[in-house]
């Protein structure tokens, strides 16, 4: 999936931050969804060195291995243990573990369902997952991607974000996540019409 990461990231670290929105402040929750948001597309932004580098597949960089990301989780973890202000302190730092946790791994998902990724990367590059195969003889990778059955799955995710994120308490979220949005999708036409 090329557009909808940080729409699917939002769409699953919701349930926490709702869960803990009361315990927390404006603040707080503002950073949590920019962490979350950001983490669902943070494997991604190998992109640029394998656009630069006209790799064909970047799922099998070290960003798409869980390795990497258990330190980090672990790291934010263990920083809770020292934080003693009221704002952004333990209770963040903990749950900032999780939702970067959570939207790593939404990402994972997404891209082990369609393509694959280096899960255990450092250690096997080895791609596990199922095949993306959206080859239909057409030489432009943004027409294939645009006419294939992985676009279904792109507006489902779409609508499905609108209709839950809808009213001004989600306004952070959705400026986040639409924005990583956009990116993607003008990222996506600008490479798909040079390289491809």
């Amino acid at each position: 999936m090329y557009f909808n990461h940080a729409t699917a990231g939002a769409l699953v670290i919701k349930p926490i931050i709702d869960r803990i929105e009361h315990k927390l402040t404006p603040k707080e929750l503002t950073a949590l969804w920019f962490i979350g948001i950001t983490s669902s597309v943070l494997p991604d932004f190998d992109i640029a060195y394998s656009v630069l580098k006209n790799l064909e597949d970047h799922r099998s960089f070290v960003t798409h291995g869980l390795f990497l990301y258990l330190i980090f989780f672990l790291l934010i973890y263990i920083l809770s243990y020292f934080q003693k202000k009221e704002e952004f302190g333990k209770k963040f730092f903990q749950t900032s573990a999780y939702v970067f946790l959570l939207g790593v791994l939404t990402h994972f998902f997404i891209d082990f369902l369609i393509g694959g990724i280096a899960v255990f990367s450092p250690f096997s590059y080895k791609i596990y997952g199922l095949d993306m195969n959206i080859k239909n003889g057409y030489s432009n990778r943004l027409f294939e991607y645009l006419i294939s059955r992985y676009m279904i799955i792109e507006v489902s995710i779409t609508s499905l974000f609108f209709i839950i994120f809808k009213g001004k308490k989600y306004f952070v979220p959705k400026v986040f996540a639409l924005s990583y949005f956009l990116i993607a999708v003008i990222s996506f036409i600008l490479v798909s019409l040079s390289f491809f």
